[in-house]
């Protein structure tokens, strides 16, 4: 008797086990792949390249021609960069980390702040004026990238203000100029595997037993799940806790990502902004009771938006002010509740544990 019970029961675990597993491929969409590069991957970095290589040119006008008007189009030119880069970061996989692509856009966080020694060294040496894209390209990451870039615009006596006094000095021109290009190689490089006819694209979007990389859409979601929970910790841990630690002292604003430009919020509003319209893109078809799960975590994500798009000034100023330092902290805790909501309650319906990520070891 005992023993027939016994195998009842395992006969109902398996079974049980079974349609659990069933609905967890149920809510992964057969085409997650192909939705999530034609609606959002391969867009944004699109949008990504053509602003790189709008500021490049952009650049090589204003060392033509120095000008106020051109100071400002080299701004506007860099802000839209920064915001397009930022709703590309957290496809932290794939292209993105090939070659160390990423540090070679974006060397950052820099605590010990190696880029700034290292451009100012580049800057000192009389060859930097015939450096190009190409041969950046291949130096150190900490002297390209969007980091590098900023400090050689907006430092005190950098690219910007030169221009505004209608001066273009020939070091920092040409630096600015082959950091603008190489910078456009690795934007270039990163839209042309996520279009349609690139070969990553390719093997995201057709998951099968014979693709090197995904064999099942839910190898897909699985990719796009960690992405996006590697995203909102990176910006939660990495940008904004170290900015907030207390006593406030100055410095800490120096620790937030594109301070000099004054792009550190609309950065993360960007970020999260598109970590939302990544999320939507999948369409995850859960169940109608289960449904809360996923439209829980787009509430908090819209409300983070909403917070963070709020922030107008610099983040030195944020910090200053209580109420800035308020909506800050809240963005904190509103990165971890988004956080958690993906890790907990949306990625075991999908069939999807979160391990290690791309930040574990740094």
């Amino acid at each position: 008797m005992r023993r027939s019970l016994s195998l009842v029961l395992l006969v109902m675990s398996l079974s049980g086990a079974g349609a659990a597993s069933a609905a967890q491929q149920d809510a992964v969409p057969a085409d997650l792949g192909q939705r999530l590069v034609t609606t959002y991957a391969a867009p944004a970095t699109q949008r990504l390249d053509a602003d790189a290589r709008a500021l490049a040119q952009a650049l090589d006008a204003l060392c033509k021609q120095p000008a106020a008007k051109a100071a400002e189009s080299v701004q506007a030119r860099f802000r839209s960069v920064v915001l397009a880069w930022s709703g590309v970061e957290f496809l932290r996989f794939g292209p993105l980390v090939e070659g160390n692509r990423y540090e070679r856009i974006a060397f950052w966080p820099d605590p010990r702040g190696v880029m700034s020694r290292q451009v100012q060294g580049l800057l000192a040496d009389p060859a930097v004026t015939a450096l190009d894209a190409q041969a950046l390209s291949a130096r150190s990451v900490a002297q390209q990238g969007l980091p590098a870039l900023e400090f050689l615009l907006y430092r005190d006596g950098g690219v910007l203000e030169a221009a505004r006094q209608g001066r273009a000095e020939a070091p920092d021109c040409a630096y600015a100029q082959a950091a603008a290009g190489a910078l456009a190689l690795q934007t270039g490089a990163l839209a042309q595997a996520w279009s349609a006819q690139g070969e990553y694209a390719r093997q995201f979007s057709r998951p099968a037993a014979d693709n090197p990389l995904y064999r099942t859409p839910r190898e897909v979601a699985a990719e796009a799940i960690k992405a996006l929970s590697t995203g909102l910790q990176f910006a939660r841990d990495v940008k904004l806790v170290p900015v907030l630690a207390e006593p406030y002292q100055d410095s800490r604003a120096r620790r937030a990502p594109y301070w000099r430009s004054g792009l550190t919020a609309p950065a993360l509003a960007a970020s999260v902004a598109s970590m939302l319209r990544f999320h939507d893109a999948a369409g995850w078809a859960l169940p109608a009771e289960e449904a809360w799960r996923v439209e829980g975590l787009r509430r908090e994500l819209v409300q983070l938006r909403d917070v963070l798009g709020s922030l107008k000034a610099p983040v030195r100023d944020l910090l200053q002010d209580p109420e800035g330092r308020r909506q800050l902290t809240l963005a904190t805790l509103l990165l971890k509740n988004a956080k958690d909501l993906l890790d907990q309650d949306l990625a075991p319906q999908l069939g999807v544990t979160i391990g290690f990520n791309a930040l574990d070891g740094d």
